[in-house]
């Protein structure tokens, strides 16, 4: 059994946009050696407004090697930009089996 814990820094974390309102990101957790898909906990910090997002606990498309994230913002704006600027970071926990 194996635990993971990374901090994916807002110029590393390659948001893009999804629609008006919202972010995608895929991270990429092929490093860990997972043979089965491990159990994900994910969290969002930053400097300002990350509190009022939607999604960022949510964990989709889970995989031995990534998985997906999206978050909405209840403001428009150009959110992949503002995601940087206000220094959004994506926080994970992974633990699973790597043989």
């Amino acid at each position: 059994l194996k635990c993971v814990l990374e901090r994916q820094v807002g110029n590393q974390q390659n948001w893009s946009n999804f629609s008006s309102q919202g972010l995608h990101t895929t991270v990429n957790i092929s490093q860990c050696g997972f043979v089965t898909v491990p159990t994900i906990t994910t969290a969002m910090e930053g400097h300002w407004l990350h509190w009022r997002n939607l999604g960022a606990s949510e964990v989709f498309k889970a995989t031995t090697s990534s998985f997906q994230t999206y978050i909405y913002l209840s403001e428009s704006a150009s959110l992949q930009s503002r995601a940087a600027e206000l220094k959004w970071n994506m926080e994970w926990i992974a633990v699973g089996y790597t043989c």
